[in-house]
């Protein structure tokens, strides 16, 4: 951004005045807060508005609640006069990256050790940050009362009046014992339970989990990939979660439960396995918000393996084994290239069956071979050559169909209602983002990070993995090209540039790499794209929107936005009827080349790593 600003000594001299009125401006509010709580006695009560600014300062959009509050002869106080700065959340919500979520939590526990003070909570419909700020507001302030109001364009004030004067009743006879004390959620490394380590428990995601379980068995550590999702893992999900969080997190945490459920589990000896992130996604709150609810199912034995997926990522590897990073890697690639060939042959095979099986027999030969610390490259020539000796109708040209969007989503066969089958039983082929581009993509930002915050030691080793990493993926790739139609991977530099149109390369998470993909999908000729994420999901409404333009710039290629959410709608099947018909017009419109190329096509060389 700095570079695109005219960064003259005038605009330096606007931006420290205006940074020193707003230090003034929040400087007052917290002496008339200051000024208000002293004037309290030991038996008044007031209301703090826990919200945003532009919630709790926009009289049309918080439905003149403060107002209404004064009218009833109740004191309010918005969260920006309590001293926040006084209260360190980041030693005790760790990972909590949202700038507004460590100011409600302050405010929370200043509510608690108040008896004075109690909290209205206002929120939005939908709101992403909120999904999981609410469960750790609540968990903060232990047992004392609280109301919270969600607001959406049809929310009407009377209602609201009803509910703040209830919630005032309630408050006359309250009696608050000692507040509770709440322990913070803690990172519980995996470690080692009477001589035995713990068995880390996988939720299944995709095929290329049974990898990393692998990975873990290589380097010593026992490993199970938990079952796959089904209607009791949403029932069980569920009953803990507020449904406002992301369709993910209520499949993982209803797949835990359920695992937690089983008689043969001893909690001092089961982990859970939970990547993390510093956001801005909501990803990175999953594992706290399972940690509150295992707490609170009587399980804080039960600890949790964390990757963070930052600058420290391959020091969280080493913690498992110094093989784990290189192991996991080359059975995702093997995986990602073992998917991309059934795709590619299963909507053509002509004996039913045969490419699933195949598939599922290799799939098994990887796994095995990275506990063995095994070459792969040998597993995937001879699933080549079974791949390629396959009947199949070679005449067939079915349209090409790029399904990109939230990784979760896009890859778990429950989570989008098997979309991949669906469209191939209406005549499409489906091609997928790999596995591996989250990965890529992360050391690319980490790399970059390091280099802005000047940890030139960390940089340097995530730029050493990286370029193995790359080694070994394009390594393993040559072996499947020659029979690949969409064997070459974009680097995540290409990636970044392709959706440069959209968003600029600074904005990070899956939102760039979802519109790059389909920039890149384009390029290769498909018929058509569509964006699958969960209800609500942030970056996916991004690229929601986005696709709009990018469909105008690349010829009205058909889009389709989908999101799931567990109630499965019944026009979804009607959607994509009509959608692979609109891709078959597309395609015998002869508007784009088809993708259908040469299948001796080499893997192109994987750029070097610049900033």
């Amino acid at each position: 951004i700095a570079r695109k600003l005219d960064r003259s000594k005038e605009h330096h001299k606007a931006f420290i005045a205006a940074w020193d009125a707003q230090q003034d401006f929040e400087s007052t509010l917290r002496k008339r807060g200051e000024e208000v709580l002293s004037k309290l006695d030991a038996k008044a009560q007031a209301l703090v508005i826990v919200s945003r600014s532009y919630n709790g300062c926009d009289p049309g959009i918080n439905l003149r609640i403060p107002r209404i509050l004064r009218d009833m002869g109740v004191i309010a106080i918005p969260i920006d006069m309590l001293p926040l700065d006084a209260v360190d959340t980041v030693a005790k919500w760790r990972g909590m990256y949202w700038g507004y979520g460590q100011k409600i939590l302050a405010a929370a526990q200043i509510i608690k050790n108040d008896p004075r003070l109690f909290a209205v909570y206002i929120t939005n419909f939908s709101c992403g940050p909120d999904s999981f700020i609410s469960h750790f507001f609540r968990k903060e302030l232990a047992e004392k009362p609280y109301l919270q109001i969600e607001i959406d364009e049809h929310s009407a004030d009377a209602g609201v009046v009803t509910r703040l004067e209830a919630f005032l009743d309630s408050l006359k006879n309250i009696r608050l014992s000692e507040a509770l004390k709440v322990s913070p959620p803690q990172l519980t490394i995996l470690r080692s339970t009477n001589g035995k380590k713990k068995t880390v428990y996988i939720p299944y995601m995709t095929d290329h989990v049974y990898a990393l379980a692998a990975a873990f068995h290589a380097c010593g550590t026992p490993a199970e990939v938990m079952p796959e999702s089904d209607s009791e893992t949403v029932t069980v999900g569920r009953k803990y979660t507020s449904g406002r969080e992301c369709y993910p997190c209520i499949l993982t945490i209803g797949n835990m439960v359920k695992m937690v459920n089983r008689p043969d589990i001893d909690p001092e000896r089961t982990a859970f396995f939970m990547p993390n992130t510093n956001g801005p996604c909501r990803f990175g709150q999953y594992y706290h918000f399972q940690r509150l609810v295992l707490d609170d199912l009587g399980y804080p034995d039960i600890s949790f393996h964390s990757f963070n997926q930052d600058d420290g990522i391959y020091g969280d590897c080493e913690i498992v084994g110094n093989d784990f990073a290189r192991l996991a890697w080359q059975g995702i690639v093997a995986i990602d290239l073992l998917e991309k060939k059934l795709r590619e042959v299963r909507p053509y095979e002509i004996n039913n069956g045969e490419a699933d099986q195949i598939y599922r027999h290799y799939l098994n030969e990887i796994t095995e071979c990275i506990k063995r610390k095994a070459n792969l490259t040998k597993v995937l020539q001879e699933a080549r050559d079974e791949f390629d000796h396959l009947s199949i109708d070679g005449e067939l040209m079915k349209p090409v169909i790029g399904l990109v969007g939230e990784i979760y989503i896009r890859t778990n066969r429950f989570g989008n209602e098997n979309i991949v089958r669906e469209l191939e039983a209406l005549g499409s082929e489906v091609w997928l983002p790999s596995v591996g581009e989250w990965i890529l993509y992360t050391n690319f930002t980490a790399m970059r990070n390091s280099i802005t915050n000047r940890r030139w030691k960390n940089f340097l080793k995530i730029l050493i993995n990286n370029r193995y990493q790359r080694y070994y993926e394009h390594h393993l790739s040559k072996v499947l090209a020659p029979s690949l139609k969409n064997c070459s991977e974009p680097s995540t530099k290409e990636v970044l540039q392709y959706a440069e149109p959209y968003l600029d390369p600074t904005f990070e998470g899956e939102a760039i790499l979802s519109v790059g993909k389909a920039v890149d999908f384009a390029k290769k000729g498909v018929d058509g794209i569509i964006n699958v994420m969960p209800f609500t999901c942030m970056p996916g409404t991004i690229v929601n929107t986005l696709l709009k333009k990018f469909r105008e710039m690349e010829g009205n290629i058909p889009v389709l936005n989908i999101s799931y959410d567990g109630q499965k709608q019944t026009n979804t099947r009607t959607r994509l009827e009509a959608f692979v018909y609109q891709v078959c017009q597309f395609q015998k419109s002869g508007a784009r080349r088809s993708p259908n190329v040469a299948r001796d096509q080499k893997p192109e060389k994987h750029q070097s790593f610049h900033l």
